[in-house]
C-alpha cells in the first residue's frame, strides 16, 4: 500500500511501549499458558515455567508486542482525533521486552482539502424535445418486438432480419465467443461490431462470405480491443416482421390500458416525455459531477480505492450471473477497476465535503418527490410508498439521493453551462 512516493494521505507516528508493561503482560500470559499446558512428560498444568517460556516465549512475546502497539496507536489517534482509513502498518524496531520498544505506525488518513469555487465548473447541458417522428419510431419498435418473423425469398437488405452461422478468427485461430449457429440479426440495428451487418447486405440464403473487420477500441473484451479479425458467415434465412395492428389486443399485450390508437399515442407520448426529462436530468448531474471531480483532483487513500474496486468487481461478476466466491483474480484483475473506483471514491469525498460545508440536510419535500417519482412505475404506488417509509434502510438510501439532488441544484445555480442540442434518440442512448 505504501510505495516510495509518499502520498499526502499517508502519515507516520513514532511511538513507544514501556518495558514494564510488556513484561507484566508477558508474565500473565506465561502463567495462563502454564495452567492450560498439557506438554508431554508433564501432568496437565504442571510444566515448569522455564519450559513454558522455552516452548511459547517467542510466540507470546510477539503477541503482546503487536497487541500493545495496536492499543497504543488507537489510543493516540483517538486523543488527537485523527481520521484513519484502513489498517495501519505497525513496525517494532526491536522485539526485546526487557527494554522499552519504539515502533513506527504508518497509516492513511481521510483527505483534508478546500473545494475550488463552483463558478469554475463548466459543463455541456443537453437539450432535446420529443418530436412526432420520435413517437412514430418508438411505436414501430414496439410493433417489431411483438411482430411475427416470416421467411422471405429476398436478398439481405436494411430493415430485414437474417439468421446466420458465423465463426470469428483472430490470427487465424477461432476466438472464444466468436462463433454461433442460426444467430438472428436485425440489419441496421448496429448491434454487431461495425461493418458486420453492412457486410451481409445483398447476400441470399445459403450464400457465404468472409468479412475482414476490426473490433472497436472500447470493446469490453480486453483481448479483442482494436484487433483485426475475420468472420466466416453463412446466410441460413432472410426474414421480415409482420407488424401487429394498433388495436386493443396489442395495447393489452404491451401493458397499456387504453382502447383506441389515439389514446395509446397520448399515453405513450406522456411516458416518453417523462423518460426524456429523467434522462436529461441524469445526464446534467453526471456531467456536472464529472466536472466537479476533475476540478478537485484530491489524493484518495489506497484503502478506500481498494475497497471500492472490490465492490465494483463483485458487481461486475454478479451482473454476468457468476458466483462471486468463485472468481479468480486473473479473470477479473482488481487493477481493471481501479480507475473507476478512484473517481467514484473521490466524488463521494467531494460531495460529503460540500454537504458538510453547506450544512445540508435531506429535504423532506425532495425525499417525497423522489418516492412519488419511483412509485409511479408500480401498479400500486401507495403500497410502494408505504414500503419505503416502513423500511429504514430503503428510506436512508432515498434520503442520500435527496442530498445528491440538493447538491446538484446548488452546483447548477453557481456553475456555467453551454447548451448542447441533441435528438431524442441521442439522449436516450447516451452511455
Amino acid at each position: 500500500m505504501f510505495g516510495l512516493n509518499k502520498k499526502k494521505t499517508e502519515n507516520k507516528l513514532s511511538l513507544k511501549l514501556e518495558s514494564k508493561l510488556l513484561q507484566d503482560q508477558f508474565n500473565k500470559k506465561i502463567l495462563q499458558q502454564q495452567k492450560d499446558s498439557n506438554l508431554k512428560g508433564y501432568r496437565k498444568g504442571k510444566a515448569p515455567k522455564d519450559v513454558i517460556e522455552q516452548y511459547y516465549g517467542d510466540q507470546i512475546t510477539a503477541q503482546i508486542i503487536y497487541e500493545e502497539m495496536a492499543n497504543t496507536f488507537y489510543k493516540k489517534i483517538s486523543e488527537e482525533k485523527i481520521s484513519v482509513v484502513g489498517q495501519p502498518a505497525l513496525n517494532p524496531l526491536s522485539m526485546d521486552i526487557k527494554k522499552d520498544i519504539k515502533f513506527d505506525a504508518i497509516f492513511e488518513v481521510y483527505p483534508e482539502f478546500s473545494l475550488k469555487k463552483f463558478s469554475a465548473i463548466k459543463y455541456k447541458k443537453p437539450i432535446a424535445t420529443l418530436k412526432d417522428s420520435d413517437l412514430d419510431k418508438s411505436i414501430l419498435e414496439m410493433q417489431k418486438r411483438f411482430g411475427n418473423l416470416e421467411k422471405v425469398e429476398e436478398a439481405v437488405t436494411d430493415g430485414l432480419y437474417t439468421k446466420v452461422d458465423f465463426e470469428g478468427y483472430l490470427n487465424d485461430e477461432l476466438f472464444e465467443g466468436g462463433a454461433a449457429k442460426d444467430y438472428l440479426i436485425e440489419i441496421g440495428s448496429n448491434n454487431m461490431i461495425p461493418g458486420f451487418e453492412e457486410g451481409l447486405i445483398g447476400l441470399n440464403v445459403n450464400e457465404e462470405k468472409e468479412l475482414k473487420l476490426s473490433f472497436p477500441d472500447d470493446y469490453h473484451a480486453e483481448d479483442l480491443k482494436g484487433k483485426e479479425v475475420k468472420f466466416k458467415v453463412k446466410i441460413n434465412e432472410v426474414l421480415q416482421t409482420t407488424l401487429p395492428e394498433l388495436n386493443k389486443d396489442f395495447f393489452t399485450k404491451i401493458g397499456i390500458d387504453v382502447e383506441t390508437e389515439e389514446e395509446f399515442k397520448i399515453d405513450l407520448k406522456g411516458k416518453l416525455e417523462k423518460d426524456l426529462e429523467v434522462s436529461l436530468k441524469r445526464k446534467v448531474k453526471e456531467r456536472i459531477f464529472d466536472s466537479l471531480e476533475k476540478l478537485n483532483p484530491i489524493e484518495i487513500p489506497s484503502a478506500m480505492v481498494i475497497a471500492e474496486s472490490e465492490n465494483l468487481r463483485k458487481a461486475a461478476v454478479q451482473q454476468m450471473g457468476m458466483d462471486v466466491s468463485k472468481i479468480k483474480d486473473k479473470e477479473f484483475p482488481l487493477e481493471n477497476f481501479t480507475e473507476n473506483a478512484t473517481k467514484r471514491v473521490r466524488l463521494g469525498v467531494i460531495l460529503n465535503k460540500i454537504i458538510e460545508d453547506n450544512d445540508l440536510k435531506s429535504d423532506a419535500e425532495v425525499v417525497k418527490s423522489l418516492i412519488d417519482e419511483r412509485s409511479s412505475g408500480f401498479k400500486d404506488p401507495e403500497q410502494y410508498r408505504n414500503w419505503i417509509y416502513g423500511n429504514e434502510e430503503q428510506l436512508k438510501n432515498i434520503e442520500s439521493l435527496a442530498l445528491e439532488e440538493q447538491v446538484t441544484e446548488l452546483l447548477i445555480s453557481q456553475s456555467k453551462s453551454e447548451d448542447e442540442n441533441l435528438s431524442f434518440e441521442e439522449v436516450m442512448t447516451m452511455s
